[in-house]
């Protein structure tokens, strides 16, 4: 009998670890990685890292390979990213923090 595929890890929840992957993946299919995706999957993993849910320290070295990946192959994007960071930093109303904040207490 044939084995069929585990269709159950298409579902898993994706580590720090799948999400750089990705990103490495996405990066070296050059027309696949837009300046909203590569913000988007840098932000997730830095929210991550941050929480200190990670325990390895690898993944830290990973991300930051994922930078200079990105520098490298194109520094424009890298500015495009970095320059919508901080304003979509600016931009969020400070009553979202202190939703995140009551929630937790919770």
């Amino acid at each position: 009998m044939r084995s069929l595929p585990n269709y159950k890890a298409l579902f898993h929840n994706a580590t720090a670890e799948d999400k750089l992957r990705l990103f490495q993946t996405l990066l070296n299919a050059k027309e696949e990685m837009t300046v909203d995706l590569a913000l988007a999957l840098l932000k997730i993993v830095h929210e991550e890292l941050s929480a200190d849910q990670i325990k390895d320290r690898s993944v830290y070295k990973r991300y930051a390979a994922q930078i200079e990946a990105l520098r490298a192959s194109s520094p424009a994007a890298l500015q495009q990213v970095v320059s919508a960071w901080r304003l979509q930093k600016a931009t969020i109303p400070p009553e979202w923090f202190t939703y995140r904040k009551e929630q937790e207490l919770r």
